[in-house]
């Protein structure tokens, strides 16, 4: 099977000085025109109507400009106040960063359950001491987002995130994240060993109120990914995998190799699984429009593994990750209604 070809990330003084510009300058722009915008928006969904879908997606892309306007402006002031980036690794303004980050995804997260008409429920089940990993389920549109306005808004600890590259073009998420000690990958990298060097040296650097987020599908779940991952590890001659992930219909098969570098940084972290069911029927545009407005509620859980019951060879910890990725699957089966499976 063909690899998917890789997104051009534009380097970094095109993102600084041409798109960020831009950016600012267009949401400005909307955020000043938002009342008229959102007139317009119920008028033709008063001829439309169909559930004011053109008010609900047309008002998140609004709010998401507004977000994205008063992002860049708090990023501009940190900046600044850091002595014009020159003390932006200092911790006091590492935690700055992180407090306005989590801002920020309050009031994304905040538009996307508004506008798309859903509740996002996570019961704390348990408080963990020290540095903790996340390995999370990616399926459905912000879970992301989610995750990451859950760790810093409600318990209070330092993000670090494993992303995709293509996060890059969003301004907001350029001058934020990598401030902050976040590792972006490249979808088909030149320098394999450097990334996973990155990886450990982010996990190596965490403190006790760190929290590292890696998402080891590599992707929001799709019935097309689904196959397509089953195919590629038949290519690969991963008939045994291919058969595991083949019994596992709602999530994709997980890849060990940014656990395994996250947890070679350190040995004493708490492992934290972390799944949702609801919102992975939503992998396109199309979808989202024709259930706009969801009404319904996500639902989220979490269990632990403690460091001692880690496996550290690297066979035994793909084994490990594919059992309780198993366990993720199951969950999910049981937490929603029966439906067809992946077309």
């Amino acid at each position: 099977m063909n690899k998917p070809e890789a997104i051009w990330i534009p380097p970094r003084w095109i993102r600084v000085f041409l798109i960020t510009p831009i950016v600012l300058v267009a949401t400005a722009l909307v955020t000043i025109s938002s009342p008229v915008l959102h007139l317009v928006l119920a008028f033709i969904d008063l001829v439309d109507r169909r559930e004011w879908r053109f008010s609900r997606m047309g008002g998140l892309g609004i709010a998401l400009c507004v977000t994205e306007f008063l992002g860049l402006v708090a990023a501009f002031v940190l900046w600044v106040a850091s002595g014009f980036g020159w003390f932006l690794k200092a911790p006091t303004f590492q935690r700055a960063h992180n407090t306005v980050f989590g801002w920020w995804l309050e009031l994304v997260t905040r538009a996307l359950r508004f506008y798309l008409g859903f509740e996002f429920v996570l019961p704390i089940t348990e408080r963990i001491n020290g540095p903790i990993l996340i390995v999370a389920r990616h399926a459905g549109p912000g879970d992301a987002f989610l995750l990451a306005r859950t760790v810093i808004r409600d318990y209070r600890r330092q993000l670090r995130m494993l992303g995709t590259s293509k996060l890059l073009w969003d301004p907001f998420i350029n001058h934020m994240m990598l401030r902050l000690p976040n590792v972006f990958l490249d979808q088909h990298p030149e320098n394999r060993q450097g990334q996973l060097a990155a990886i450990t040296e982010m996990c190596a650097t965490m403190d006790d109120r760190s929290v590292v987020i890696i998402f080891p599908e590599g992707g929001n779940w799709t019935p097309t990914r689904w196959h397509g991952s089953i195919r590629s590890l038949e290519n690969l001659g991963r008939a045994d995998r291919a058969r595991r992930a083949a019994s596992m219909p709602n999530v994709l098969p997980p890849r060990s190799t940014a656990v395994a570098a996250a947890l070679q940084a350190r040995d004493d972290m708490t492992v934290v699984f972390v799944v949702h069911e609801g919102l992975d029927d939503l992998y396109s545009l199309r979808q989202i429009w024709s259930n706009v407005p969801l009404r319904r509620t996500v639902h989220a859980a979490y269990w632990s593994i403690p460091c001692t019951e880690i496996p550290v060879d690297r066979a035994e910890l793909t084994a490990w990750l594919y059992d309780q990725w198993a366990l993720v699957d199951q969950w999910i089966t049981s937490a929603r209604p029966p439906r067809a499976g992946p077309d």
